[in-house]
C-alpha cells in the first residue's frame, strides 16, 4: 500500500509539472523577445488572450509580439524585416489570413502591427495611429516593456472584437479586400506618375539643352552679324542661299575662333566666297569654255588674286566675271611669256653658276651631276610657280609690265636656283650612297609607309651640309635613321613575328624579311 501512495503521489507531481511547463511553453510561443525584458507574467497574458478569447472567434485568428534591437540581417529594409518576421513567426497555423503581430524595432523607433490579408480593414487604421504608437514607444523608452505590450495588446483584441461584431468576417475581408485593391491602384498610379514626372524631367533638359545649342549656335551668327562685313550684292545674289550660308557660319566657327573679331568674320567670308559662292558664279558663264572656267577657279584660290577679285566684286556693282576672265587671260599671257623665258635661259645659268665653294673638295667630281640635279630642281620650281599664278600676280596685282618683269629675270633666276641648291646636292649625294649601299634604297622605297618615309627623310636631312657632309658620313647617318626607323615600328607592332632588322655588329646591313608591299607592317 505504501508503494502505491508513494507512485499514486509522484504520478501526480509529474503531471503538475507537465501541466505548468505546457501551460510556460504555450505563453513563449507567442512572445519573441529579444531585450529579456518581458516578464512570464506578461507572456501568459498575451497566450491566455490567444486561447480564451482569440480562439472563439470566426477563423480562429492567433496574436503575437516580437520584440528586436534592429532589422536583420544589418544592411536590410525596414519593410523586408517586418514582412520577414510575420512570416517566419511560430503561429500554429502560420500562413493563416487572420493572424496579427505587434514588431517592436527598437533601433529604428518603429511600432507595427502587421496581419494577415483579411484582417487589413481592422489592422491598417492601427497602423495610422501615430498617437498610440507614440504611448508605446514612450512605454518602451522609460523601460516598460511589459505595460507597453499589454496596453497594444488590449488595443488590438479590441479592435478585433469590435470588428466581428459590428460586420463578421466576410465584410471584415470584403473591405480589406478593397483596401488591398485601392492601394495597389494608388502605388500603380504613384509609378505611373512618377514615370511621367521622370519623362517630363528629360524631356525638359532635352528642350532645354536644345534651346541652349540653338541659342549658342545663333550666338555664333549673330557674333557674325555684329560685324555688318556681308555685301549687299552677295545677299542680293540668287545663288546666295542664306540658310547654307548660315549652317557653313555654325560648322566652320572653331576655325574661325568664333568670329571673335572682325578680322575672323572678314577671313571667313573671303574664304565661303572662294570656295563656295565665286566657283558657282564662274559655272554661270555661258561664253567660256569648262576648261577656262577650271583655270578661273584655280587661279581665285591664289590668296592675293582671291582678295583682288573679293575687293573688286564688292566693292564695284559694276565688276563681273567676264571682266576677271579677261584680266586672267590678259595677265596669263604675261606670266607664260616670263616663265618661258626663264625656263630658255635656266640652263645657260645654272651651267655659268659657281657652285665650287658649296661642295666639299672630295666631292668636287660630283659638280656636272650637282648642276643637272639643280637644273632639274629649279625647272619644277619655276613650273610651279607659274600653275600657282604667282607670276601672274606680278602682272596683275603688282602691275608690273612685261618689259618689267624681264629686267628682274636674272634676280628671279638667282632666287630660284639658290633656293634648290642643297636639294639638289643632297639628292646627288644620296644616289651616291644608294650606289654605294643599295640595300640602303631598296629599305627606303620598299619597307616604309609614306609615313615613315617622311619621317624618315627629314632625319636623314637634319644636320647636312653640302660644304661640310661626305659621302661617306651621309652613308652612317642613312644607316643610322633606317635603324632608328626600324625599332620605331618593331616598338609599334609588337605582335609582328617577323620584322625587317640590322646586324648590329661590324658586319653589312641585311634583312631578313623583304615584302613587297609598304604596308607589311599593318596587315
Amino acid at each position: 500500500m505504501k508503494r502505491i501512495r508513494y507512485g499514486l503521489l509522484f504520478i501526480c507531481i509529474v503531471g503538475l509539472f507537465l501541466i505548468i511547463g505546457d501551460k510556460h511553453v504555450s505563453a513563449e510561443s507567442y512572445i519573441e523577445d529579444q531585450t529579456g525584458k518581458i516578464n512570464q507574467e506578461t507572456k501568459e497574458y498575451v497566450s491566455n488572450l490567444n486561447q480564451e478569447k482569440f480562439s472563439v472567434l470566426e477563423g480562429k485568428p492567433e496574436y503575437g509580439v516580437v520584440i528586436t534591437h534592429d532589422v536583420e540581417p544589418q544592411g536590410n529594409s525596414l519593410e523586408l524585416h517586418l514582412g520577414n518576421k510575420f512570416r517566419n513567426f511560430d503561429f500554429q497555423t502560420r500562413n493563416a489570413p487572420v493572424n496579427s503581430l505587434l514588431i517592436f524595432v527598437l533601433a529604428q523607433d518603429e511600432v507595427y502591427f502587421a496581419h494577415g490579408e483579411k484582417l487589413t480593414s481592422i489592422f491598417e487604421p492601427l497602423n495610422e495611429d501615430e498617437k498610440l504608437k507614440h504611448q508605446l514607444l514612450e512605454l518602451i523608452k522609460t523601460d516598460n516593456y511589459n505595460e507597453a505590450v499589454i496596453e497594444a495588446s488590449d488595443r488590438v483584441y479590441a479592435d478585433v472584437k469590435k470588428a466581428y461584431a459590428e460586420k463578421g468576417l466576410a465584410k471584415i475581408t470584403q473591405d480589406s479586400d478593397k483596401i488591398r485593391a485601392d492601394k495597389k491602384k494608388q502605388k500603380e498610379f504613384g509609378n505611373m506618375k512618377r514615370i511621367i514626372t521622370v519623362a517630363a524631367v528629360v524631356f525638359l533638359i532635352g528642350m532645354a539643352y536644345i534651346i541652349y545649342l540653338r541659342y549658342k549656335n545663333n550666338g555664333v551668327k549673330r557674333q557674325f552679324y555684329l560685324h555688318k562685313i556681308l555685301p549687299n550684292r552677295l545677299v542680293k545674289d540668287a545663288l546666295f542661299n542664306q540658310k547654307d550660308f548660315d549652317h557653313w557660319l555654325k560648322s566652320s566657327q572653331n576655325v574661325y575662333n568664333r568670329y571673335s573679331n572682325k578680322n575672323e568674320a572678314l577671313r571667313a567670308l573671303k574664304y565661303y566666297c572662294m570656295y563656295y559662292f565665286f566657283p558657282k558664279k564662274i559655272n554661270q558663264l555661258g561664253t567660256i569654255s569648262d576648261q577656262r572656267k577650271n583655270i578661273l577657279k584655280r587661279m581665285i584660290t591664289n590668296q592675293e588674286i582671291g582678295d583682288n577679285l573679293f575687293a573688286n566684286y564688292f566693292e564695284n556693282e559694276q565688276f563681273t566675271f567676264l571682266m576677271f576672265n579677261l584680266m586672267i587671260t590678259d595677265a596669263q599671257k604675261v606670266s607664260d611669256a616670263y616663265a618661258e623665258n626663264l625656263l630658255s635661259r635656266l640652263s645657260q645659268f645654272v651651267s655659268e653658276y659657281d657652285i665650287d665653294d658649296e661642295v666639299l673638295e672630295s666631292k668636287c667630281s660630283l659638280i656636272p651631276k650637282y648642276k643637272l640635279s639643280l637644273y632639274e630642281e629649279a625647272k619644277e620650281v619655276i613650273v610651279k610657280k607659274q600653275e600657282q599664278a604667282d607670276y601672274l600676280v606680278e602682272n596683275m596685282i603688282a602691275n608690273k609690265s612685261y618689259e618689267q618683269l624681264l629686267d628682274g629675270l636674272p634676280e628671279e633666276l638667282e632666287k630660284v636656283t639658290s633656293s634648290c641648291l642643297k636639294v639638289a646636292i643632297f639628292n646627288v649625294d644620296l644616289e651616291q650612297v644608294y650606289e654605294l649601299k643599295p640595300i640602303y634604297k631598296e629599305i627606303i622605297e620598299n619597307d616604309f609607309s609614306d609615313e615613315d618615309l617622311a619621317e624618315t627623310m627629314f632625319s636623314i636631312r637634319i644636320g647636312y651640309a653640302t660644304n661640310r657632309t661626305s659621302i661617306l658620313k651621309l652613308q652612317e647617318v642613312v644607316k643610322s635613321v633606317i635603324i632608328n626607323m626600324q625599332d620605331t615600328i618593331k616598338d609599334r607592332n609588337k605582335r609582328q613575328t617577323t620584322v625587317v632588322r640590322f646586324d648590329f655588329g661590324e658586319r653589312d646591313v641585311k634583312t631578313t624579311f623583304r615584302p613587297k608591299s609598304k604596308n607589311r607592317f599593318f596587315d
